[in-house]
């Protein structure tokens, strides 16, 4: 890219229409965030067990 092509990052985050939740984040995002969590701390658990 030379220095006239340079992208406007600004212009680019400061659009209505990019593809972002309304209103935070959706119920499925904190149900595979918890999902995740419990699945890390069993593991780990698994792994205190084996030392």
């Amino acid at each position: 890219m030379s220095d006239k092509e340079e992208f406007d990052w600004k212009r680019m985050l400061m659009r209505k229409d990019r593809p972002l939740p309304k209103a935070g984040c959706s119920l499925a995002f904190y149900i595979a965030l918890i999902l995740i969590v419990i699945y890390l701390i069993v593991m780990f658990i698994k792994y205190q067990k084996q030392l």
